[in-house]
């Protein structure tokens, strides 16, 4: 009996081995493939859903157009200090040109053009006091810090973008604020509200900005080469 049982689990392993051994095309969506049990239930999210994640961990995403170019032009990152409306610090960030090169595949030379956009992605280090700025264009990448001091506990700051950002030759282009919460006497709290998306001429951005005690402006400047 010792036997036959041996005999019958030596059978069925050999069975079992043969049939794992066979090869088929795994007919399954990607998503199953990577996500077997579909936990994550990807099917259901969308863009928004992971910006919304990102905005919940600190992190934005902003990306601004800044027009086209027929030459080569300085190129400077900056971000000023305001408060109570008064410019009292500026910085820049970084200087470079407006340039850059690229490569065709299969060939050996490199041929040049000029950036169109750049991107800022934001990363709010609420324990430090710090706003990390990460830059990114097709030429370079570089990260650089806001150190912010809050005059309250029940103070908070928030990012708002700026919508026409095409270049102008000798101005500061404003890219995006980060702007402090401002007390109101009527709910004996802060509060952060106005216009989403800024405009430098608009009533109501010169209201949001003029509410705000402290704010920076991350901005762009171009000019001539001599």
């Amino acid at each position: 009996m010792k036997k036959f049982i041996l005999l019958l689990c030596l059978s069925l392993i050999i069975a079992l081995s043969s049939f794992s051994q066979e090869i088929r095309k795994d007919p399954r969506p990607q998503i199953l493939k990577e996500d077997v049990l579909n936990k994550h239930k990807s099917h259901k999210i969308n863009d928004l859903d992971l910006i919304q994640a990102l905005e919940i961990a600190g992190i934005g995403i902003h990306k601004f157009d800044i027009g086209d170019f027929d030459k080569k032009y300085n190129l400077y990152y900056l971000v000023e200090e305001y408060k109570d409306s008064n410019l009292v610090n500026t910085d820049t960030l970084f200087a470079y040109h407006n340039q850059y090169h690229y490569f065709k595949m299969g060939e050996k030379d490199f041929y040049n053009d000029f950036i169109d956009q750049i991107k800022i992605f934001t990363e709010k280090k609420e324990e430090e006091n710090k706003l990390a700025l990460h830059f990114k264009t097709y030429q370079i990448s570089f990260e650089r810090e806001i150190d912010y001091k809050k005059t309250s506990d029940k103070q908070f700051f928030r990012i708002r973008d700026y919508t026409n950002t095409e270049w102008q030759l000798n101005k500061n282009v404003p890219l995006l604020i980060f702007a402090s919460s401002w007390y109101d006497k009527r709910i004996d709290s802060h509060r952060f509200c106005g216009v989403i998306n800024l405009s430098a001429n608009d009533k109501e951005t010169k209201r949001l900005l003029s509410s705000s005690p402290q704010y920076y402006v991350v901005s762009y400047k171009i000019t001539e080469i001599n």
